[in-house]
């Protein structure tokens, strides 16, 4: 309702405006916005293959972009991409027999991806300080940069980890279910570390898929307004994407929109533009999810490509 109320659809000139916005589409570049769509997932479904073949897990690409587009089919209506996640390490567990290392590839895939997206942006926000001083640009940030911290302090120092497991333990012995699937966790984790090469493509393939998303917003927004800068969102999708990691709303809803419209509003966009930008996106969202429903009962619980 806010963002809404911020582009000006409340109101009959703003509503005729945004609509005027939306029609004025250009049809070509609405078709390669698609299409960089489908790369992007392919660039991040590639990262995720070379983590899970690092651990001898036998599975081939197109059986995880499979997986991956179904966890986009979860992502439309669970918290963040969180809930997907674990519903594509559960589906390639169950097909390798390996549900522990299943989860630790999935684990590492998005870690390394949000530890470079936080780079990224933090990067991007230091190049334009000025612009970029809002508080809940910063409040990002930080609360990526805490959690993170946390995370990986717990992995390389799990004395941590063992500290918090053995409070919670004390406090509630039923959680010792939970605690056990979290040391079959850590430990499998863990081992990537013996697998240096994997870790530097992931990170190699993080700041890949990073550019490519980067390509993804621009010609998005090209398909409304022919005079955006690529520098501008080259500047500007780490910010966003990293907005849209915060687990705050059941599939993004509201804090997509929000995102985009907040940030191009800071580049000297109009915030309509964000919002239809936002909006194709959401669309674009919405057929990956609907590719990886029907994927689900063909490709995961069936015989489908069981050797793919």
């Amino acid at each position: 309702m806010a963002v809404a109320w911020w582009v000006g659809l409340f109101t009959a000139v703003g509503r005729a405006q945004f609509v005027e916005l939306l029609a004025s589409a250009d049809l070509t570049l609405l078709l390669a916005s698609v299409a960089i769509g489908i790369v992007v997932n392919m660039s991040s479904s590639l990262k995720w293959w070379m983590l899970v073949r690092a651990r001898a897990m036998q599975a081939g690409y197109w059986r995880i972009f499979s997986y991956y587009l179904v966890g986009q089919f979860y992502n439309l209506f669970l918290p963040t991409s969180v809930g997907g996640d674990v519903v594509r390490s559960y589906e390639l567990g169950k097909f390798t027999g390996r549900q522990a290392d299943a989860l630790a590839s999935v684990f590492v895939e998005r870690y390394t991806g949000v530890l470079v997206l936080l780079l990224v942006a933090g990067l991007a926000v230091l190049s334009q300080l000025a612009l970029f001083s809002e508080k809940f640009v910063l409040a990002s940030l930080l609360f990526f940069a805490v959690v993170l911290t946390a995370i990986g302090w717990m992995i390389f120092d799990p004395r941590l980890y063992h500290w918090l497991r053995d409070s919670m333990l004390t406090k509630l012995p039923m959680s010792a279910v939970i605690f056990t699937k979290l040391d079959k966790l850590l430990a499998s984790v863990q081992v990537y570390g013996q697998h240096k090469s994997a870790l530097v493509w992931a990170f190699i393939n993080s700041l890949l898929f990073y550019f490519l998303a980067v390509v993804n917003v621009y010609i998005t927004a090209l398909v409304f307004q022919f005079d955006v800068s690529f520098t501008h969102m080259l500047i500007a999708t780490p910010i966003i994407m990293l907005i849209m990691n915060i687990p705050f709303s059941l599939g993004n809803i509201g804090l997509m929109e929000f995102g985009y419209s907040a940030v191009f509003e800071l580049m000297g966009y109009e915030p309509a533009l964000g919002a239809a930008v936002a909006l194709l996106m959401r669309a674009k969202s919405l057929f990956d999810g609907a590719m990886g429903g029907m994927l689900h009962p063909l490709f995961v619980t069936g015989e489908f490509g069981k050797n793919s």
